[in-house]
């Protein structure tokens, strides 16, 4: 009875395994101003029993042009891909982050500059 109920705890607690972890992107010899930020975007999908995939995370580059849009990205610089999944029980969760430095966009040349305060 023991044994039963350390399992179904065991598989009611989930786990994250983490896949990989790559540098998609990097201009080393640039040097971001210091405005810049780094930002993220993620996207997940849906497993089932560990083979049957339902859907996929978005693919890398659709995460970058999502960064680019929301965060009004001039340029994007050190992008790096994490792709790990989530399990619970049978239902799995494969999750795609892009992490990249976001440099802001210029002004437009007829904007005001302006001043320090």
């Amino acid at each position: 009875m023991r044994g039963v109920l350390l399992t179904c705890a065991l598989a009611c607690a989930g786990c994250t395994v983490h896949h990989s972890r790559t540098a998609i992107g990097g201009d080393v010899a640039h040097v971001p101003p210091p405005a810049a930020r780094f930002v993220s975007e993620d996207d997940s999908g849906l497993l089932l029993f560990g083979a049957l995939s339902l859907s996929e995370p978005d693919h890398y580059a659709v995460l970058l042009e999502r960064i680019r849009r929301k965060h009004r990205c001039g340029r994007i610089a050190q992008a790096q891909l994490d792709f790990y999944t989530d399990h619970w029980l049978l239902v799995g969760f494969p999750v795609a982050r892009v992490t990249v430095l976001c440099e802001p966009s210029e002004p437009p040349p007829n904007a005001a500059p302006t001043e320090p305060r």
